[in-house]
């Protein structure tokens, strides 16, 4: 139970616990799907590009590094779980779910990097404990629209949130991911 976190040290004798090579590669591709997809440095022009693409309504576009991560790291019919705003689950899936999803990440947060605090695995499953960090910003510029986490205008300052999201694989490659609500968002004051 987490309440064994309390203790300096472990209730019994511990034992060698070492993942098995099937989940240790489970990780890798995860650690690869993060630093990949979400910590993909955009250049200006591969902004430019998706503010092109989005005023031709096509909220897909993702730099080659970034699309070359998804087709070879999560499976075509992958699903995300996520809530809505009220709370409710709710999953999507798709060829363009998770491009779209960056893009519309990268809209508001362009400075966005995930910063792994932990990975546990067990068969098939890896849980990845993170810290988000960014700057609340359109990339439009614009101030009627939401930035980062809803917020009208946005505030142009640096946020961070711990979460922690759930990763199914199946024969190497991402097929569900879970993300768990609860940290809340803070926006830093320097």
């Amino acid at each position: 139970m987490a309440g064994c976190r309390t203790l300096p040290d472990p209730c019994e004798t511990p034992e060698a616990d070492p993942p098995s090579r099937e989940e240790s590669e489970n990780v890798k591709v995860v650690g690869q799907f993060i630093d990949t997809v979400w910590n993909t440095e955009w250049s200006d022009e591969d902004t430019a590009t998706m503010l092109a693409e989005r005023s031709r309504g096509n909220a897909a576009f993702v730099p080659r590094a970034i699309e070359d991560g998804l087709s070879t790291l999560r499976n075509p019919g992958s699903v995300r779980h996520r809530r809505d705003r009220a709370g409710k689950p709710i999953k999507s899936s798709g060829p363009d779910d998770y491009r779209t999803c960056v893009n519309a990440v990268h809209m508001v947060a362009q400075d966005l990097r995930i910063e792994v605090l932990d990975m546990i695995t067990c068969d098939n499953i890896v849980v990845v404990q993170m810290f988000l960090r960014g700057t609340d910003r359109r990339a439009d510029g614009r101030k009627d629209l939401p930035g980062a986490f809803g917020t009208l205008p946005p505030t142009g300052q640096r946020f961070r949130m711990q979460t922690s999201v759930l990763f199914q694989l199946h024969g190497g490659r991402i097929i569900r991911d879970k993300l768990v609500y609860g940290a809340p968002l803070i926006y830093e004051t320097s």
